[in-house]
């Protein structure tokens, strides 16, 4: 019984202080995947994925239409629209002859929809649906890596535009050449000479994954407004692309059993598979987001934890931290640093690192220069104490009496005391003295923020 009750103490605080470097390499990536798998999982709570990807279904069906027939238009000037439907039968593969409806149906909508006759609104209403397809992506992937701005319009236009264009084109060429490849005369001739029959015919089956993961990685990089490392996007991708596989397994078989669904709903059973099919789509998607999320910020769960717990502990090292990386790019005379800046330096959320700038901004301790645009220190480090930021991290921080209105006289002497000892013991420490390495003597800016502290 007691070691029931110790596993939620495990899963939300001793799985994310566990060191790693005391562990061997395979319980280092042991303990590092069921990290992954936790957070990812402890999300479908916390960050709504489930609700995301019911968005993203709602929106896919206004305007998947509209966003083949601009991807027609563009793959036809290349001579590769053929394969669009072979491609939406193979994502559509799972949910079996109801799949090649689906594909045939949606084909046809996208044939019959002449661009031509739509007239310069219809065209503008149509790049719009498309366009708010890809922007709804953004939101949901933005929302994942903790970014409270998207791109700008201007942005938004260039890498939209070139998400249309662009992607559908290669993607679609990958899919051909491997069909041509494939049906070629020497590769036929091949496949008959083992062992390179056995090998070609494993790696015709491993490439539809690489391609697929290939494009999951592209989504997972390049879509979100933040910085996102390859090694990252490249995990959520693979991920991505394996779940892809057991769920087209899962769903294959869950549709082959399900002719009580037909018998019930009748021609609505192929409207609500599709629409499961999406959803389940979608929520691979994110869930590999939120892997790539977490691979580059491991601590990021604990940290959020934290903060919400209101860890004195936590605050205080996030906020010296932080200004310790901008005292030292203030030292050494160079610009403002950015935000996306101090997160890849800590390594957390940027929702952290924002809230806790817009604090130390609030006491005064940093500034927000227009230009260049950036975050730089208010005054010299060498003005700036410890205790000048302890001080600042302690007022404000909700109301330390209400557990008790009035609090015995002991208790505050007690607490006075602490305070005093705190304040003497750091008396000469300022952000300088930190930036060098050193302890400076107290000055008489420190001795006068000790008495504030007091």
């Amino acid at each position: 019984m007691n070691k029931l009750a110790r596993v939620p103490q495990f899963l939300t605080q001793d799985l994310w202080t566990i060191d790693l470097a005391t562990l061997s390499v395979p319980g280092r990536f042991g303990i590092h995947a069921l990290r992954l798998a936790i957070a990812v999982a402890m999300e479908f709570r916390h960050r709504l994925l489930d609700a995301r990807a019911a968005g993203l279904v709602y929106t896919t069906l206004l305007s998947l239409v509209p966003f083949l027939a601009v991807t027609f238009s563009v793959l036809k000037a290349f001579g590769v629209h053929q394969q669009i439907e072979p491609v939406l039968a193979q994502a559509l593969e799972p949910l079996g002859p109801n799949g090649q409806e689906i594909t045939s149906r949606i084909i046809g909508f996208v044939d019959n929809l002449k661009i031509g006759v739509l007239g310069v609104v219809g065209v503008a209403g149509l790049f719009y649906t498309t366009y708010s397809l890809i922007d709804k992506i953004e939101q949901a992937l933005n929302a994942i890596w903790l970014v409270r701005e998207g791109r700008p319009w201007g942005r938004k236009f260039a890498d939209y535009l070139s998400a249309v264009l662009v992607g559908p084109v290669l993607i679609l060429t990958a899919f051909g050449l491997l069909a041509s490849v494939h049906n070629h005369a020497l590769v036929q001739r091949m496949l008959e000479i083992q062992p390179f029959g056995f090998l070609m015919l494993w790696a015709g089956q491993l490439l539809p994954f690489l391609i697929l993961s290939a494009l999951f990685t592209f989504i997972f990089k390049f879509i979100p407004h933040t910085h996102v490392r390859f090694d990252s996007a490249l995990a959520g991708g693979i991920t991505a692309a394996v779940l892809w596989g057991i769920a087209g397994q899962i769903f294959t078989t869950f549709v082959a059993e399900s002719a009580n669904y037909s018998a019930i709903y009748s021609s609505f059973a192929v409207l609500i598979l599709f629409l499961l099919w999406l959803y389940a789509g979608w929520l691979i998607v994110l869930i590999g987001a939120q892997l790539s999320f977490f691979y580059q910020h491991p601590t990021a769960y604990l940290s959020r934890l934290l903060w919400l717990q209101g860890t004195a502990s936590f605050r205080e090292k996030l906020a010296l931290s932080l200004l310790l990386i901008v005292a030292r790019r203030y030292v050494k005379g160079g610009g403002p640093l950015h935000v996306q800046e101090l997160t890849i330096e800590r390594r957390i959320p940027v929702s952290l690192v924002e809230e806790q700038v817009q604090h130390l901004v609030e006491a005064g301790l940093l500034g927000i220069m227009a230009h260049p645009k950036g975050i730089t220190l208010a005054k010299p480090p060498e003005l700036i104490s410890v205790v000048d930021v302890l001080h600042a991290l302690h007022h404000g921080r909700g109301n330390d009496g209400a557990a008790s209105d009035e609090p015995d006289e002991a208790v505050l002497a007690l607490l006075r005391r602490r305070d005093r000892a705190v304040a003497s013991a750091l008396a000469g420490y300022t952000l300088r003295s930190l930036v060098d390495g050193r302890e400076s003597e107290p000055s008489a800016q420190t001795v006068s923020t000790t008495a504030t502290f007091q």
